[in-house]
């Protein structure tokens, strides 16, 4: 007996369409980048998730997560497989929610997801790349929420959160996002508003402070690693060494951070290496605590007497970061690296070795041009900001001036702290720009105020 197929309305049925296509582009990512790209960083890290012997160089809140999925799963590039999917979930959910047609809608979601400038950044086993992740779903479930279903802003709430563990400076982009978000819970009064996000803040460095505290089993403080590069530039800037002695071996000079290039503006590793003296960085033996109070005030004075050497170290590495990528001088623009640390196990194979293959090569005939620089990506985001303001009542608009502010910010932050021009720490700023653009041009199409009415309401060209 023949029966009626099954008729969903055209808004359920578009759902499924874009559902079915980020599943494709999830697919399509995990056959490019699997099992990813393991830097030391990444080594050690995976190294401290197997043996629990965490250090706190970065949070460990990454790595204790690596080690849970290590128990569920055997496989390193677990890691990379929930970032992906978090990742294009996020999208999905963000995309479903904007007043195009399905067309428009699979268009804009494959365009925001495959961008080669993104994906070698989300293929590293890194805290950026985790964070970047962790933040696109939870600007996904902003946008799923209203005034009748705030189940998916307590999940963003807990993203954020879990996301302001990650990193050290990741409260700088988190902020911005939590601000929209106890907006859209429709809190009004300023103060109330300030101290809920406040409080989604306070959450996440309270979190972090406890995970540090019953996890960490070796200590360790980067910030003198800073201050010794810090005060080599002003050296090579002003022709007097600055550099306390305990900190180098006899016979430094300044010709001599130049002529070996210890002093390299496009990463702080470089003072530790080559230079014939030899530089302590304080990460292998820390510095005890009168020398490392020695060094902050050293830092802080040689800043005071000489802010035009210590700007224009800072600017120029900055514009290292943000700027192209190409040539040994101009900072790394990804990693091709699967580094072997300690005892951990042997990688899995990629799943697609030709198909991997050529998306790098691909992705290194792009790196001379402006696609591997971040400042495009930044400038779409101050274009996505102009576009929502003026409509940031609306959930499009809101979300897209929160994404705009926070990858804005967290840039920023790398002006004054930058301890390299590695184009992986703007792996938020460069996933988030072209999700930011879309929500922008689509907060002109969806008026409503977010709070007035619930998400239900936003015109759907689609709806049934």
């Amino acid at each position: 007996m023949p029966t009626e197929p099954i008729r969903f309305p055209k808004r359920a049925e578009a759902t499924v369409l874009l559902g079915f296509a980020g599943l494709a582009g999830f697919v399509i990512t995990l056959l490019l980048l699997y099992p990813g790209q393991y830097p030391f960083d990444s080594a050690y890290q995976w190294w401290q998730a197997r043996t629990g012997e965490y250090a706190n160089i970065t949070p460990v809140a990454m790595p204790a997560l690596w080690s849970v999925l290590l128990a569920a799963s055997a496989s390193p590039a677990s890691l990379l497989v929930l970032n992906l999917l978090l990742f294009w979930t996020g999208l999905v959910l963000a995309i479903e929610r904007l007043p195009w047609s399905p067309a428009a809608r699979i268009a804009a979601l494959l365009a925001c997801g495959l961008v080669p400038t993104t994906l070698v950044q989300l293929a590293h086993l890194l805290t950026d790349s985790h964070l970047a992740a962790v933040l696109v779903l939870a600007c996904g479930l902003f946008l799923q929420s209203g005034p009748h279903r705030r189940w998916p802003l307590a999940l963003a709430a807990a993203l954020l959160v879990h996301a302001g563990c990650i990193r050290h400076n990741a409260v700088l982009a988190t902020l911005p996002l939590a601000v929209a978000l106890v907006a859209q819970l429709g809190v009004r009064h300023r103060t109330l508003r300030a101290g809920a996000t406040l409080a989604i803040v306070l959450a996440s460095l309270l979190a972090a402070a406890l995970l540090d505290r019953w996890l960490t089993v070796e200590r360790r403080q980067v910030w003198p690693t800073i201050a010794l590069w810090d005060l080599a530039a002003i050296s090579v800037s002003t022709g007097d060494l600055l550099l306390p002695d305990y900190s180098h071996g006899p016979g430094l000079s300044v010709a001599e951070l130049v002529e070996t290039r210890a002093f390299d503006p496009t990463s702080v590793t470089n003072l530790f290496a080559p230079s014939r003296s030899g530089m302590r960085s304080g990460l292998e033996s820390p510095y005890p605590p009168e020398l490392r109070a020695d060094l902050r005030t050293r830092w802080f004075s040689a800043i005071a007497a000489h802010p035009r050497a210590w700007i224009a170290h800072r600017l120029r590495t900055f514009w290292l970061l943000v700027g192209p990528h190409h040539g040994s001088t101009q900072g790394i623009a990804f990693y091709v690296n699967r580094h072997a640390y300690r005892d951990n196990p042997a990688l899995p194979e990629p799943l697609a070795p030709r198909m991997q293959q050529a998306f790098y090569g691909f992705a290194a005939r792009l790196v001379p041009g402006w696609a591997f620089s971040a400042l495009p990506w930044l400038l779409l985001h101050a274009i996505s900001f102009a576009l929502a303001w003026r409509h940031r009542a609306s959930a499009p608009g809101a979300i897209a001036t929160a994404i705009a502010a926070s990858a804005l910010l967290y840039t920023a932050g790398y002006l004054v702290l930058a301890p390299s021009a590695e184009l992986r720490y703007l792996t938020w700023p460069l996933a988030s720009a072209p999700l930011a653009l879309a929500l922008g041009m689509a907060s002109h199409r969806a008026p409503c105020a977010v709070r007035d009415r619930p998400a239900e309401a936003m015109r759907h060209p689609d709806a049934a």
